[in-house]
């Protein structure tokens, strides 16, 4: 049991942040890079698949690579992994997949892999999502965190610029971008505005609270909204369904 969404404005550390959250915790954290390797590894062979290493995959891996393979009789009325082998899950730009030789996407097939996948996720608990639309997703889920991390642009350009040794301005430009793109995701899709705040339980400024404090609230936050779905009996078990 335990889930927490982590929405983030792009160069804000939230990689950073969940994964000390989740060490403190013991929660595994899933971002859109895993949710991608795991719906492409749907278009490989069964002898490509075996090449890899089982033992080697996190839990959060196996379970996904799972919930690929062997989606429920309920599940496949809405989803199959047909369609994986025409569309990457990463929703590159139409551009960019009929230059590779690609079909034209259907972005609504992905959608559905990505919710029925965070639900799943969800219900087998202790994971941190980033990303994704996991706060609109997961909106009703019994003791979900959402969390919204932002950080003044001179902040976080400043941190890019440094982490990727690339010049303001070019990481003023990459931040910009990255932002637009997850708010238009996320009004496409699901019709939110992602700087509202009634979507989130907190919102924290990252520059102002720091980088190990701001993990600390989170982990704090979990831990009594945990202790309070416990309490009350509406939590879910974990690997269960709701009630």
């Amino acid at each position: 049991m335990g889930v927490i969404t982590i929405s983030r404005q792009f160069g804000c550390a939230a990689n950073e942040i969940a994964a000390k959250v989740a060490e403190a915790l013991g929660y595994e954290v899933v971002d859109k890079e895993l949710l991608a390797h795991v719906a492409a590894e749907a278009q490989a062979s069964e002898e490509e698949v075996a090449k890899y290493d089982e033992a080697s995959l996190s839990p959060i891996e196996r379970f996904l690579r799972a919930l690929v393979k062997f989606a429920t009789p309920e599940e496949a009325l809405t989803w199959s992994p047909g369609p994986l082998k025409e569309t990457p899950f990463w929703l590159p730009t139409r551009e960019q997949w009929q230059r590779e030789g690609g079909k034209v996407l259907d972005h609504e097939e992905c959608l559905k892999f990505t919710q029925m996948a965070l639900k799943k996720l969800a219900q087998k608990g202790r994971v941190i999502i980033i990303g994704r639309g996991g706060m609109v997703v997961l909106k009703d889920f019994p003791g979900a965190l959402h969390v919204r991390l932002f950080a003044p642009l001179d902040w976080r350009v400043k941190r890019l610029s440094q982490l990727e040794n690339i010049p303001p301005e070019k990481a003023k430009q990459k931040i910009i971008a990255e932002d637009k793109r997850r708010a238009e995701y996320l009004r496409h899709f699901y019709g939110v505005d992602w700087n509202d705040p009634s979507l989130y339980h907190m919102v924290l400024n990252v520059a102002a609270l720091g980088i190990d404090l701001t993990a600390q609230i989170i982990v704090s936050a979990a831990k009594e909204l945990q202790s309070s779905v416990l309490s009350s009996g509406c939590g879910v078990q974990e690997g269960g369904a709701e009630p």
